[in-house]
């Protein structure tokens, strides 16, 4: 029998407490205390601790990944799966990502074919969920382990550092022979022996509760608060606003350094600034939290800035689910396959595991990307191309969040995203080539490759093989190489009838989708959570509604996932196919006072 002893076996048990202090995975290790009363059973914690009572770390922030398949490392210590170039699976070596993304999923931008029944705000949305349930955080270290280098300036493999190898057929080649990669942050309940393996850490909550407006920490949670409002406002920006309305707070200006071109953002997500999609989506749901605490605040004067901040909140959260549910899944799964995979919600299971799965956060909540227009359309107030503020290639709308500020706020933006339809995904148009060519290129430096960034991700995660994925749905496997393909280089399949992926993707969304309704305490529909008369009104929520209430647009679709084929099809605003959200079953409801988060 082999005995493993480890460094760690010489310590004392102050010693580890001390280095997991430290370290600071004491608090990812540490089981919550779940407090009893009124407010616990009434609002989900601000982490997502203790939404299930026996299992008080489900789904919460700052936990592993859920694994609904074994990881496939190169070793018992977690090297991924390329690491060792001399490393074989069924006698092949393992392609080089930047080549499966030049040959499979790379298209040019003039080579799309357009959606016809979807519209691009259905993509930025789906990209909105991912950055309510989904956060990697990178290694905190940027220099290799053994030689000390900055992994952005070496080629060699050393964790973190795990570089995307250019192949010498690559037009790249010759101007440069890598781009840099970081590995994920492993989770310091990561095992070392045979029977444990790297796992990785998902920074927020798993559940759909809007984290990216409210943020997954009471640290955030209350800086983005508006600590002098009586209304349990969220902050606000004092230094600039969209004529009327107000735009997100800046970050400190020693916190900008990421971005050369002027202020950031700070919302509950690290990402709002990433592209002006994000930037106007954060910017519409903030002031629609703020619109919610005032209308609240007219029913019940008597209630606590607390109060009334936990109320918009706990509806902002039903908002969001069911706008994804009932609005945004079944166009992406297709009705049939929706019925299938995600059935009429039965109530609450506590035995259901809630946390965001590996492979989804990895691999198959990007299929999206294959979906993403290579310009951002924006338009003037008549839906018509605005000469101060034209089209701009995607790469040039990245980290530019200065360009809401400065160019006529968040609605251009949003009519482009409203009347502009999705990209068709087919087998022969996949990932534009703004983003396998042109990533951050706006920004200086090498620009990078999504596709090539979404595979290595996945082999750093140590997921396994797509045959291995379609074995776990229960669909046929083609051919023993099947193994050796990664997920996402094989998602090029037809999608299903109704639907914009295939079985596969389907079967995985569909499981998660699944378990995070179903396994969450707080759902909209459970009963007790909301009454009747409330659960009513919040079925009829219209994003539509959101946008007319928040914006200056006064023309809008009656279904904005839907592709709009021109400006006659739009509704105004007072139209009664975009009904207000009644806010009069909420007079009263409860004990009056709740303590913060």
């Amino acid at each position: 029998m082999t005995t493993f002893l480890f460094e760690s076996d010489l310590l004392s048990g102050r010693d580890v407490e001390n280095l997991l202090q430290v370290t600071g995975c004491s608090s990812e290790l540490q089981r919550p205390l779940c407090p009893s009363g009124c407010v616990s059973e009434r609002y989900r914690s601000i982490t997502g601790d203790c939404n299930n009572r026996m299992y008080p770390r489900w789904g919460a922030a700052n936990v592993p990944y859920s694994r609904w398949l074994p990881p496939e490392y190169e070793d018992v210590w977690g090297a991924p799966r390329g690491w060792d170039p001399g490393h074989t699976y069924l006698n092949a070596s393992l392609p080089p990502v930047r080549l499966v993304s030049q040959e499979v999923l790379s298209t040019q931008n003039d080579n799309i074919s357009l959606d016809s029944t979807l519209s691009h705000l259905l993509v930025e949305w789906g990209q909105w969920i991912d950055h309510d349930v989904v956060l990697t955080p990178q290694s905190p270290s940027t220099t290799a382990f053994k030689t000390g280098v900055d992994c952005s300036h070496t080629c060699s493999r050393d964790t973190p550092c795990f570089p995307i190898q250019i192949p010498l057929s690559d037009p790249r080649s010759g101007i440069q022979s890598c781009m840099p990669f970081f590995r994920s942050a492993p989770s310091c309940s990561e095992g070392v022996l045979p029977q444990r393996h790297r796992e990785q850490l998902n920074a927020i909550t798993s559940f759909v509760d809007a984290s990216m407006v409210y943020g997954s920490s009471p640290a955030l949670a209350t800086v983005l608060r508006n600590q002098s409002s009586p209304l349990g406002s969220m902050a606000l920006n004092s230094q600039c606003w969209d004529q009327d309305l107000a735009y997100m707070p800046f970050l400190p200006q020693k916190q900008t350094h990421l971005d050369p071109c002027g202020p950031r953002n700070s919302s509950g997500d690290s990402r709002a600034n990433e592209h002006l999609g994000m930037v106007v989506l954060h910017t519409l749901f903030l002031r629609e939290h703020n619109r919610l605490v005032k209308e609240l605040h007219l029913l019940n004067p008597h209630w606590s800035p607390d109060t009334l901040y936990q109320e918009a909140r706990k509806i902002m959260g039903a908002i969001h689910q069911i706008l994804t549910w009932e609005h945004y899944l079944p166009r992406i799964l297709g009705e049939s396959a929706m019925a299938d995979q995600v059935p009429p919600y039965k109530g609450y299971d506590p035995t259901v595991d809630p946390t965001i799965a590996n492979v989804f956060a990895t691999a198959a909540f990007r299929f999206a990307h294959v979906t993403v227009q290579p310009m951002v359309a924006r338009l003037g107030p008549g839906y018509t191309t605005d000469s101060q503020n034209p089209p701009l290639p995607l790469h040039q709308s990245l980290f530019a969040s200065w360009r809401v500020v400065q160019e006529g706020g968040i609605d251009p933006v949003l009519r482009g995203l409203l009347l502009s339809p999705a990209k068709l995904q087919t087998p022969g148009q996949m990932m534009v080539e703004e983003l396998t060519e042109r990533l951050f290129q706006a920004q200086g430096g090498i620009p990078l490759d999504l596709a090539a960034l979404n595979l290595q991700r996945g082999r750093d995660h140590g997921l396994p093989g797509y045959g291995a994925w379609r074995r776990f749905c229960g669909l046929s496997v083609p051919d023993t190489t099947s193994e050796l393909a990664d997920i996402l280089g094989n998602s090029t399949l037809p999608a299903l009838p109704g639907g914009r992926v295939g079985p596969l993707l389907s079967c995985l969304l569909g499981r998660q989708f699944r378990t995070l309704r179903d396994g969450d305490r707080f759902w909209w529909e459970r009963k007790g959570v909301f009454s009747s008369s409330q659960r009513k009104q919040l079925h009829s929520v219209s994003l539509s509604r959101i946008i007319c209430d928040n914006s200056h647009i006064a023309l809008v679709p009656f279904n904005p996932f839907s592709r709009t084929e021109s400006p006659e099809e739009l509704l105004p605003c007072s139209h009664q196919r975009i009904p207000h959200l009644d806010l009069r079953p909420w007079k009263d409801v409860f004990c009056l006072f709740v303590s913060k988060y």
